[in-house]
């Protein structure tokens, strides 16, 4: 049995990967398998992983019938996972060479249900750092509780939402709660995945460490559609209603707050749209039937006529 599964979700993925599994096979501690969940890719992924298996019996590539999202791929991963603990990889990220050392020994030390890192922002291709994710964690061990993930969840534009995180979890911790990914959410899955888990009260430990280098692309950062604002707050209040008897008043309030942003942010997408097709008076009456952006509306009118954006 392996330390570590590293769950690896690919989609359309081929020229990621060889750098992505490349950063797996290079790290310092190498008790692992990675299982490679093709979500029905069109491109080269299949045949790159089946290279990497070909030359490494520790890839093993799982094959979905039909394409179902990032969460049906995360899920079959955890089916197939034969590790004391697991972890994910996006298919266009990488790892630094000592992360599954660090986490693992950071695991075996406090006992944790769940411990994460900090992660180093590059701008994909490269992997230089250019910022790091998480500003909030600034100790090299620290603990981390459901109520501090809820809370900074609600804290925007400070860094980057915690759902980005990558865990390093005990499976027994993820089997016992029979935790999955959500399929009927085709984004925020990892926040909602996150938000199980903080609702059973784990323990969990934080470093500072930046061992995960999350590559940024053109857009990667920038859904910032109506529907996929609307999703969000549709999950905050989801997380309330199935776990709101073990959440903290606090964590309560942060989902509630996280739910009204994403609510405006959805309505001022629609004015936006509004205002870009030259629906004036729809957009008049968007304003008046949404008093709650009119502030922030009204300066999207400004923008508009004035500075012509």
């Amino acid at each position: 049995m392996p330390a570590v599964s590293v769950v690896v979700p690919c989609f359309n993925a081929a020229q990621f990967l060889p750098s992505s599994l490349g950063s797996l096979e290079n790290q310092s501690f190498q008790d692992w398998e990675c299982l490679l969940v093709d979500d029905c890719s069109t491109d080269a992924t299949a045949k790159v992983l089946e290279d990497f298996a070909s030359k490494d019996s520790r890839f093993k590539p799982i094959f979905l019938p039909q394409n179902g999202g990032a969460s049906a791929a995360r899920n079959a991963g955890l089916d197939h996972a034969q590790g004391e603990l697991i972890t994910l990889l996006d298919a266009d990220d990488a790892y630094a060479p000592d992360r599954l050392a660090r986490l693992v020994e950071l695991q075996r030390t406090t006992a944790a249900d769940l411990v994460f890192d900090n992660q180093a922002i590059a701008d994909f291709p490269d992997t230089t750092q250019v910022d790091t994710a998480f500003h909030w964690l600034k100790e090299d061990v620290q603990p981390f509780s459901g109520e501090m993930f809820f809370t900074e969840s609600a804290i925007f534009g400070r860094s980057i939402n915690p759902g980005y995180m990558k865990p390093l979890f005990r499976a027994n911790f993820i089997r016992s709660h029979n935790m999955r990914y959500d399929l009927s959410f085709r984004s925020g899955q990892d926040y909602l995945f996150y938000a199980d888990a903080f609702a059973n009260n784990p323990i969990c430990f934080a470093t500072n460490y930046c061992g995960y280098i999350y590559r940024r692309r053109a857009g990667s950062l920038s859904r910032s559609g109506g529907t996929h604002l609307r999703n969000h707050a549709k999950l905050s209040d989801g997380i309330i209603k199935r776990h709101g008897a073990k959440l903290s008043p606090a964590s309560i309030q942060a989902l509630q707050i996280r739910e009204r942003y994403f609510l405006r942010g959805a309505e001022l997408h629609d004015l936006r749209v509004m205002l870009d097709q030259r629906q004036f008076l729809a957009a008049l009456g968007h304003l008046l039937g949404h008093p709650g952006i009119l502030h922030a509306g009204l300066s999207a009118v400004r923008r508009k006529f004035l500075m012509g954006r």
